[in-house]
Parts: structure tokens; sequence; C-alpha cells
């Protein structure tokens, strides 16, 4: 065999690989399909390195170009990869935009960033302060900060879709990670019945019962030092076990972790730390060993929700809506595994979320003693502590919104992606099939965005009173 002739192979297959990034990886999305790729190439590496081996034998015949097989795999995959770097680094459809350069070629900067305080809101601010509103933040990913995107990506109106960071939940689809506009359209119809006015009337007694055992537990522990926000998470997680599964997990009354809240909280950990490496997800779930806690997790969930379509509660729940819907409809193995992720949905979004909550308003009510008096004495003239008359109290809400600007639930924000035929915002053009977020603590802090700084509905005639509220919580 000629020199030539394996050299030439060596070249075709970089050649190959650049193509293969050309025409096929840098379209469309390939989180969830990563580790079926990541077999297909390695058994055609193992395929030719027994090739080799069997030429080196004589098992085959050597006139053929075995040996130079896995250098040709090699070269493959080496063109694939030095095609994409140079892409993102020069001639992707985001370069216009600017950012850290490494930013452009690996989301394993921002997830750098994101390992040293888990606190990726903070590293993304910096980022805006030294590159302004508009920053690429990963290969295909803007962060934005500009308070005219809010109404492009995050109304009903917008022509976003959600990015692929909702397939995390795969194949469970709940309604938060449901991408299809239709589907979710249809689903939040019956969320809605779960959360309308009557439905919370209704959850009101249950709340109560609750909020007397989270009063009762921080009383017996008057006189020391009381972790509160420990006590806000067994409150919150009780009351939505209860809406859920029609069963408390006992938190408020055991004094101790329950699995459903250690878990999540390891689970929340990893999500932060990798929300941007999507495609290391699918990984995790297919890899004997790395999944244990994630087959075991699933499995309590499907065991808790079976056991609350046995046995159904005298007064209706948030789930008493999702099931009727579920009764009614074809019962698909898609439909039983989205249940799944619906309930997970009930306990997450209204359990951490709402923790974090009641800790930071309390944070900064015993921080501000002239504040906190002047929402004791609205709230002890109160007949009764009912939902109706909190409403009333408009310092009271007030201050949750002003807790809920500063410290956002969600403080890095969520993804969609923009359409295919790109989109502008404040003049400017986004091109399409690109992720998009805007992180709200960086935007809610802006002064020249949001309320009550310079304009907008705080210095409304009708809701001064947040006006009142900001400069104690500044």
């Amino acid at each position: 065999m000629s020199t030539s002739h394996p050299q030439a192979m060596l070249v075709f297959s970089t050649l190959s690989g650049i193509a293969t990034h050309l025409t096929i990886f840098r379209h469309g999305e390939w989180d969830v399909q990563a580790p079926k790729l990541v077999l297909s190439y390695l058994f055609l590496l193992i395929g030719a390195m027994v090739l080799d081996q069997a030429a080196k034998a004589k098992y085959v015949d050597f006139a053929a170009p075995y040996p130079w097989l896995v250098k040709g795999v090699w070269c493959h995959i080496l063109g694939i990869y030095g095609s994409m770097i140079m892409y993102r680094a020069f001639f992707h459809r985001l370069s216009q935009f600017p950012g850290p350069f490494f930013a452009r070629l690996s989301n394993f900067y921002v997830t750098a960033l994101s390992a040293r305080k888990l606190h990726l809101y903070e590293e993304t601010e910096k980022l805006h302060g030294i590159y302004g509103d508009y920053v690429r933040l990963g290969p295909t990913e803007l962060s934005i900060a500009d308070p005219s995107a809010v109404k492009a990506l995050y109304s009903s109106q917008a022509k976003v879709s959600k990015g692929p960071w909702y397939t995390i939940l795969e194949p469970r689809v709940s309604l938060q990670t449901d991408r299809d506009k239709q589907e979710h359209a249809r689903r939040r119809k019956v969320w809605d019945q779960g959360f309308s006015s009557r439905a919370l009337r209704d959850y009101e007694p249950r709340v109560s019962h609750y909020t007397g055992q989270l009063i009762d537990a921080i009383e017996k522990q008057l006189g020391s030092s009381v972790d509160i926000s420990r006590w806000f998470n067994y409150y919150s997680f009780d009351v939505m076990g209860d809406l859920a599964f029609g069963k408390s997990f006992n938190m408020l009354i055991d004094g101790k972790d329950a699995y459903i809240l250690k878990q999540l909280h390891t689970d929340m950990k990893s999500i932060g730390l990798f929300s941007h490496l999507t495609w290391l997800f699918p990984f995790v779930k297919r890899t004997p060993g790395l999944n244990a806690d994630y087959l075991k997790f699933w499995t309590w969930v499907g065991e808790r929700v079976n056991g609350r379509i046995q046995n159904n509660p005298d007064r209706p729940d948030v789930f008493s809506w999702l099931l009727k819907a579920y009764e009614q409809g074809p019962k698909t193995k898609q439909d039983t595994l989205n249940l799944h992720g619906d309930a997970y949905l009930i306990i997450v979004a209204g359990s951490d979320t709402t923790a974090a909550t009641l800790t930071n308003i309390f944070f900064h009510l015993v921080s501000d003693q002239a504040l906190f008096k002047k929402l004791q004495a609205e709230l002890d003239a109160l007949p009764d502590l009912s939902h109706d008359k909190l409403r009333e109290i408009k310092l009271l809400d007030a201050v949750i919104n002003e807790t809920l600007r500063l410290h956002p639930a969600v403080p890095s924000g969520t993804q969609r992606l923009s359409p295919p035929e790109g989109m502008t915002i404040s003049g400017r053009y986004i091109p399409g099939n690109v992720m998009l977020c805007i992180p709200p603590h960086a935007l809610f802090r802006d002064p020249s965005a949001f309320i009550p700084f310079n304009s907008g509905m705080a210095c409304h005639p009708e809701h001064p009173i947040l006006a009142d509220v900001y400069p104690t919580y500044r």
C-alpha cells in the first residue's frame, strides 16, 4: 500500500467530520440525543480498533487499510470539534454580540462560573456590567438585561418557544416543561381550575392547619436561635405534600428532613451547576450507577401518585383536577409519565420557592423594626387572617412584591428559543434558533428598568405603597 493512500484517507476523514458538523450538527437540537451519538461513535471506534488488531494478527487481509481506520475515526471526530470551535469563535450568527471569548466556545465556561459559589446570577451581573445589556453567555446563548425584552420573551404573545433546558425531565413532561404551546394551553386550563379563587378558598383550612403547626414548632424554641429557613422549608413542603398527595410529609411534627426535601435539595444543586450542560442529564439518566438516585426518586413519585389515585381525599386538592383530566383521557404511558411530572411540579414549584421567599421576607422585616411594627399593627387590626382579609393589606402586598423583586425565586432566569426567522428587540436583531434568557436578579435591580426608581406602576397614585417600602429594602 502506498503511503499516499492512508494519508488521503485521513484527510478525507477530517473533511467528513467538518462536513458532518456544518451540515448536520450545526442545525437543530442534539441534547437529548447525546447518549446515542456518543455510543454510535464509541462503537465505530471500537469496531475500527478490532479490525486494526485483526489486521495486525493477519486474521484479515493486511492489504486493506484497517490499521488506518482508528486514526481515520479520530480524524473524523477531530474534524467535527475543530469545525465546531472555529465556527463558534469566528463565524457563528452570535459573533456580533460581546462576551468572554471562551464563553463562545463552550458552555463549560458558564458552568465554571456557576461552580464558584453556585451563584450564577452574580457572575452574570458582573458580565453585564462589563459588556452591556446583551452578553453572549454561551455558544448559542444570549443573556439580555434589556427591559424591552421582557414582553418579547415572556408575554403570551411572544413568538419565542421554550429552550432545550425544558427537556430536563424527559421522558416526563410537566406543565412547566411542555414546549408545545397548544398542548401547554390545554393543560394549563386544567391547572387553572386547581388554582381558581374558589379552589384557593377550599385549600385555606389546610394551609391554616400547617401554619398553626409552624407557629407551635417555633414557640417551642423560644429563647434559642432558630434556623427559620429550615422550618419554612418544612412548612411549605408539608402544605404542598397535602395538596399534591393528600397527606403531609410530617416534617413540622417530626422536626427533621423527609426524603423528598433532602433529595430535591441535592437535585437542585446539580441542576443549578449543570443547567447549561443539558446534554449531560440524559447520560446520568441512562448510566447504571449514576442513575441510582434518579430511579429511586421517580419510583418514590410513582408510589405517591398511585397511593393518591387509590385513596381519594374527602376534600379536593390540586392533584384532584389533574387526576380528573388524566382519568378522562386515554391513559397512555406518556400520559402517566406526564402525571408524574406534574406531581413533581406541584411539590417543587409550590414549596422550595415559597420557603425561600418567606425567609427573605422575614430577613428584611427583622432588619427594619419600623416596617415590622407597622405591618404587625395592620395585621393585628384584622378580625381574622383569612385570605380575603389579608388581600386588603396593601403594605403586605408591597412587602411580598418588593421581596420578589430583590430576591426572585429563579434569579438567573428561564430559557427561551428565538423563532427561526429571528426577532428584533429595541432595534437590535436577534438571530433565529438561539437561546435567550433575562436574568431577573440583574434586571430587577437596574435603576433604569424597574419600579420605583424612575418610573413605573409604583409611582402611579394607586400604587404608592411600593415606593414607601423600597427605601427600606434598598
